[in-house]
């Protein structure tokens, strides 16, 4: 039973079939069709198969994100893309200027805004996280940003205990009171619920396809061509008169290629995730915009129920769950309820006198797949107390998974509950 969906997630059968299959046809040359009238398209000789698989890439993952194809960057990993996209925003990242970037974040949407601005001298700014909860509160943006903020980067949901982010508020505030732009790494976000960027309010969007269970691709989706164009320096475009295209802002991002067989089973990733919901008809847009609310409120239920049993064990302390809960207003709000704030289903929790390991390696022996945070690999988890008793040795994760089912998460508390 594999509840490790924040680290691993599964590959569908269709998935690993395309891959297979697009490695093979990859290097063959595309069938040529002869022309039926006047007016059909020309075929163009000689072209290979592989050569498709971007077009078809980019399609489906502006279909997962509501975005233009034309918008799409993919990559190896959203790390290495967030990588560069933060060396070509040098200038926007120089002395005097100010990045604001969360606690909640993995290292991904932290560590390459961190070395841009300590390489080109801009100042770091930090929204903290409530402790109680593991959640990012948009409040604070208000003080964080000023006329001098170039960028904001922050997650859409945390890894580990699932808080959702209030990014629509947060936009409204940056574009307020500055003139940022905000990157939102939604790799948290998307397995569960719809990514619309209007909605959101983000200028771009990251996040790996391996997330839905898909090839090892990452994506940055910008909100407009314009947001893309903006790259590249006037001056340094091939046509200064109508500045730089589409073509060349890309290039400044997709540095190094990914394998074409990778790319082919993209599609096939998106494809699994808007077929979830047999109700929904229409465009994959449509399907994926219709049924991940549902998958959503399914699993949900199953993080609830999972939250509830092993809370009830006693001995059993669920992270950002059982602390106190801090409002807005900072008044204090319910308290021990999965659904106190909003969350994907992802959790983590400790058993009391068991160390995280000795706990993952039982659940493991009762064919239970988990994750285990350590000491130091999570600053929001240093922040909240978790790593205080060195030996527990950190915190077990769960993350859920459209696979998952009753039975496994009732299993999984019937194994926490053999530990006391």
């Amino acid at each position: 039973m594999y509840l490790n969906a924040q680290d691993f997630p599964q590959i569908p059968e269709r998935v690993s079939a395309a891959a297979a299959r697009s490695f093979r046809i990859a290097p063959l040359l595309e069938t040529q069709e002869a022309g039926a009238g006047q007016h059909s398209r020309q075929p163009k000789l000689g072209r290979r198969v592989g050569e498709s698989f971007i077009d078809a890439a980019r399609t489906a993952i502006a279909d997962l994100t509501g975005a233009r194809k034309e918008c799409v960057i993919v990559g190896a990993s959203r790390a290495s893309l967030l990588d560069n996209l933060a060396t070509a925003l040098s200038r926007r990242l120089r002395l005097g200027e100010e990045v604001v970037l969360s606690r909640i974040d993995d290292p991904a949407n932290i560590s390459p805004w961190k070395r841009a601005a300590d390489l080109y001298g801009a100042k770091v700014r930090w929204a903290e996280a409530d402790l109680g909860t593991g959640a990012l509160p948009a409040w604070q943006f208000t003080e964080l940003i000023g006329a001098q903020t170039t960028v904001v980067a922050l997650s859409a949901a945390n890894r580990l205990v699932g808080t959702v982010t209030n990014v629509h508020a947060i936009a409204e505030t940056v574009r307020a009171k500055s003139n940022a732009l905000l990157v939102v790494d939604v790799n948290s976000y998307a397995p569960y619920r719809p990514v619309v960027l209007d909605e959101l309010g983000a200028d771009v969007v990251a996040l790996d396809v391996c997330s839905l269970g898909g090839p090892g691709v990452g994506a940055l989706v910008f909100r407009d061509r314009q947001t893309l164009r903006s790259l590249v320096p006037h001056f340094k475009a091939k046509d200064v008169v109508h500045g730089p295209s589409l073509e060349e802002a890309r290039e400044v991002l997709e540095i190094g290629g990914v394998s074409e067989g990778l790319l082919g089973a993209v599609p096939e990733a998106v494809d699994h995730l808007a077929a979830l919901d047999d109700g929904v008809r229409g465009t994959r847009r449509r399907r994926i915009r219709g049924g991940l609310p549902q998958l959503s409120a399914h699993l949900n239920g199953l993080a609830r129920r999972a939250v509830e049993g092993l809370q009830s064990l006693g001995t059993v302390h669920v992270i950002g769950v059982d602390g106190d809960v801090i409002n807005d207003e900072g008044e204090h709000g319910a308290h021990g309820s999965f659904d106190a704030v909003d969350r994907v289903p992802r959790f983590a929790f400790m058993v009391d006198g068991v160390p995280a390991p000795v706990v993952e390696e039982r659940l493991l022996a009762s064919g239970i797949v988990t994750g285990v945070v350590r000491p130091g690999e999570s600053e929001l988890f240093s922040r909240m107390g978790v790593f205080e008793d060195a030996t527990l040795g950190g915190a077990v994760v769960v993350g859920l998974a459209p696979h998952n089912t009753i039975h496994d998460v009732d299993h999984l508390v019937r194994a926490v509950a053999s530990l006391r």
